[in-house]
This record gives C-alpha cells, structure tokens and sequence, in this order.
C-alpha cells in the first residue's frame, strides 16, 4: 500500500473542512462535500493513530518534497496551491490528536514532528506569538524549548542529537550532543545559552550560541552554529514507576536567570549550575 497516496487523499478530501463543515446548520443532511470531508478527517485521525510512526515519518517526507520544491524558483507560483499546503489545519489537528493520545510515539520522531508544525505555522507568527500560543500541545515535552529573544527552537532527538530552528529564516540544524535520547532542553532567557539534559548517558551539556560582528545572536542568513562550553556528569534519575510514559516527565531544565539553571528531577531532587565569566559551577 502506497501511504503516502492515501493520506494525501485524505487530505485532499478534508483539507477545505472546516469551511464545508461551518456551513451545516445542526439537525440538516450533510451535502456530498461536507459529508465527504467529515469522512475523510475521521478516517485519518483512525490511521493515525493507529499507525502514528507512518502518519508521521510520511507527513514529514511530504514537508521535505514540497520545501525542495519552494527552493525551485520555477515551481514557486504552483505550490501554494498544492494538497498539503490547503491541508495545513488537518494536518495540525491530527498532530494534536496524537500528542494527546499518543506522547510515546511522538517522542520518539519529535525532530519530524517539529518540521510538519514549522512548514504548518508560519514562522512570521511563531516569531509574534511564541511557539507557545501558536502550538501549546508540542510545549509540553521537556526536549522542546523555545527562546521569545532569539527566535529559536531546540528539538532534542532520541539519538542524541539536537535540532536547531531559525524561526526567521526555517533553517534547522542539528547538532550531535549526547550518547542516548535527550531528556530535557532549554534556552537561557537571553537566548545565549542553551542548556541540554540525558538521562541515558547522565550529563548535562552547555552550549553558547556564536554571535555576529553585530551582536545579534546567530547569523541573519543562516542556522546559528552551537559551541560546546562545559558537559557534566549528574547523577542517574529513576522514573517512579516502570510505566511506559514515565521517561517524558524524568526532569526539566528550568533558568532562574541568564547565567543560573535548575536540572529538576521529577522526584523534586535539584542540581544548580551557575555560568561565571565563561565557565560552570554547579552546586548540588
């Protein structure tokens, strides 16, 4: 079976539904188009959660193909107009659905999950809104942050790496950090550091963001590179239970200010780090 074939179809058929829907009066028979878009969304919010790794690895490729095609300068005037493009709010809402439903899956593909909501959202309302008020279910995973200063988001991997976003510009890099999934990230309120957490290797990592000849943080017309400061070793947090969904919640990373971060356990155990004249001190 082609999935990728069945879901664009779907969402073909759904992608006007909000419009064919609103137009019904309560109690009325559907119309050939309303009942046909009604049927289409239920039929993708059933395969996708029942298979959320192919809803979203296929969606994520979809995203892919139609980027490579925006960077072509003679397909630009077609792509708006395309099925995934009108598809935007279903595809959302099923993202939504399966973060709901299902945050073990969508955790295990955050990087691809991110880069369907960043091709869904345009980046100029991400950048007025936060990402916050724009998507709040992805915000609620520890290995999502998101900085209102700089305009960036970090995505931490399952393999270890990190996911970089440039809201201004939709670039993303990834960087590699860590020897198993990350656990938690987050950015200091200045945007200039960004803190990364693993419970499956038991460090902590600190990386400050390059700034430009004009002391803006990244560069304009590209990703912003990342430099490694200092790496620590913490000691290993248990999940309070052998349920499956424990590792979502093991700890955060909270800042207190620019340069004083918390590695928060769920177990309300805290370890203090403290950034002085470009180096760490942590106090347990």
């Amino acid at each position: 079976m082609d999935v990728s074939a069945v879901l664009m179809g779907l969402l073909e058929l759904c992608a006007d539904a909000e419009k064919q829907l609103a137009n019904i009066t309560m109690g009325l028979p559907l119309n050939p188009p309303a009942d046909s878009a009604r049927s289409a969304r239920h039929a993708l919010s059933l395969i996708a959660t029942a298979r959320p790794p192919a809803f979203i690895t296929t969606i994520a490729r979809e995203v892919h193909r139609y980027n490579a095609a925006q960077a072509n300068s003679q397909s630009q005037q077609n792509v708006h107009t395309t099925t995934l493009a009108r598809a935007k709010t279903e595809i959302l809402r099923v993202i939504d659905i399966l973060i709901e439903k299902m945050p073990g899956d969508v955790v295990d593909l955050l990087v691809e999950v991110m880069d369907i909501i960043m091709y869904c959202i345009e980046g100029s309302l991400v950048k007025k809104k936060g990402l916050q008020e724009c998507f709040p279910a992805i915000c609620r995973f520890y290995m999502v942050g998101y900085c209102d200063r700089s305009h960036r988001i970090a995505v931490g991997a399952r393999q270890g790496s990190v996911a970089l976003y440039d809201v201004r510009t939709g670039k993303c890099q990834n960087i590699h950090g860590h020897k198993g999934p990350i656990t938690a990230v987050s950015f200091a309120p200045d945007g200039r550091y960004l803190a990364t957490y693993s419970n499956a290797d038991s460090h902590i990592s600190f990386w400050q963001m390059n700034t430009s000849l004009l002391g803006s943080i990244g560069m304009l017309n590209s990703a912003p590179q990342l430099r490694c400061m200092k790496t620590y070793q913490v000691p290993l947090v248990q999940p309070a239970s052998p349920g499956s969904q424990n590792h979502l919640k093991l700890a955060r990373l909270i800042w207190t200010s620019n340069r004083n971060v918390i590695l928060m356990a769920h177990d309300g155990k805290e370890h203090r780090f403290m950034l002085v004249t470009n180096t760490l001190q942590t106090m347990l």
